[in-house]
C-alpha cells in the first residue's frame, strides 16, 4: 500500500513538474499556427480554429532567415569547434601535468563559471574597438580560439573532470613507445574522449546559439538567431504592422513573436533529439552529475 501512495505521488510530481516545463513549449506551438484573430477568440485554448503557415513565413520573412541562418552558423560553429580544441588542451593540461601556479590558474577556472560575462566584456569591447574588430567575426572567434569563449570555465572544468578519470597508464604506454607528449594528446587521449568532446561541443552550440548579450555587444546590426528574436518586435513594427495590410493589436502580435521563438528554438531540438544518447553518456562520464 505504501509502494503505491509512494508511486502516485511520484507521479503527480512528475507530472506536474513536466506540466511547468512544457507549457510554454506547447503555447508557443499553438500560437505559432494560428491566425491572429484567434487570439481575441476565448474559445481558442489550444487547438486554433484558423489553422495558417503564414505567420511562420512573415516571421522567417522578417528576421531575414536565409542570411540569418547562414551568419549564426559560421559563428556557432566555427566558434564552438575553436573553443572545443582549446578547453580540451587547458583541461588535460590540469588534469596530468604539475606546474607552478596551477591551483591559482584552476581557481581563475572556476571564477570563469561563477563571475558572469559582463564584468570583461567592457574590456574586451575597448580592445575590439582599437583592433576594429566590432562587426567582424572574429571578435567571437579569438576568445574561443583563447580559452575565453562563453562559458569556457565549465567547459574547461568538464575536460579536467573527462581526463582525470582516465587511468595514467594509457599515457604511459605511449611514451614507452616513443610518442611525446602532444602526440600522446592527440593520437591516445582525445580518441577516448570522443564522448567528453560530443558533450562540450553540444553545450558550446547551444551557448552560442541562444546568447544575444556578447553578440549584441560586438555586432551593430542584426547578425543572429538570437538577435533576430531579442529585436523582433521592434523589426515587426517596422517591417509588418506598418504595412497598411496588416494591422494588429499587441496581443494579436503575439503569434508572430512566438512564432519567431519556435523558429529559433527548432534547430536545438532537432540536434538533441538525435544526440540526446551521446549528450548524457558524455554527461556521466564526465564526472558532474551524480
Amino acid at each position: 500500500m505504501n509502494k503505491k501512495i509512494t508511486g502516485l505521488c511520484r507521479f503527480f510530481i512528475i507530472f506536474g513538474l513536466a506540466f511547468i516545463i512544457l507549457y510554454p513549449v506547447i503555447y508557443m506551438f499553438s500560437c505559432s499556427f494560428r491566425d491572429s484573430i484567434d487570439m481575441n477568440d476565448p474559445s481558442v485554448m489550444w487547438i486554433p480554429k484558423h489553422f495558417t503557415l503564414d505567420v511562420i513565413a512573415e516571421t522567417a520573412e522578417v528576421m531575414e532567415l536565409p542570411e540569418t541562418l547562414l551568419n549564426t552558423f559560421l559563428i556557432n560553429i566555427g566558434c564552438s569547434v575553436v573553443q572545443v580544441m582549446a578547453c580540451a588542451v587547458t583541461g588535460y593540461g590540469f588534469a596530468r601535468f604539475d606546474f607552478f601556479g596551477k591551483k591559482f590558474l584552476f581557481g581563475i577556472v572556476i571564477m570563469m563559471i561563477i563571475v558572469p560575462p559582463q564584468i570583461i566584456s567592457l574590456p574586451l569591447y575597448s580592445n575590439f574597438v582599437h583592433l576594429g574588430l566590432i562587426n567582424s567575426k572574429l571578435s567571437m572567434y579569438l576568445p574561443a580560439l583563447m580559452g575565453n569563449g562563453i562559458r569556457s570555465g565549465f567547459m574547461i572544468f568538464i575536460f579536467r573532470q573527462f581526463f582525470k578519470g582516465l587511468p595514467k597508464e594509457i599515457e604511459d604506454s605511449a611514451y614507452i613507445d616513443g610518442c611525446g607528449r602532444f602526440r600522446a594528446f592527440l593520437s591516445i587521449m582525445l580518441p577516448n574522449a570522443k564522448s567528453a568532446l560530443l558533450t562540450v561541443f553540444l553545450f558550446s552550440v547551444v551557448f552560442y546559439w541562444n546568447d544575444y548579450y556578447i553578440s549584441s555587444l560586438f555586432f551593430t546590426d542584426n547578425q543572429t538567431v538570437a538577435l533576430m528574436v531579442k529585436n523582433l518586435d521592434s523589426r515587426l513594427s517596422v517591417k509588418l504592422f506598418n504595412s497598411s495590410a496588416v494591422k494588429a493589436s499587441p496581443r494579436e502580435q503575439i503569434v508572430w513573436l512566438e512564432a519567431g521563438c519556435l523558429i529559433s528554438v527548432s534547430p536545438m531540438l532537432i540536434m538533441y533529439t538525435f544526440l540526446q544518447r551521446y549528450f548524457i553518456e558524455g554527461i556521466e562520464r564526465s564526472g558532474i552529475v551524480g
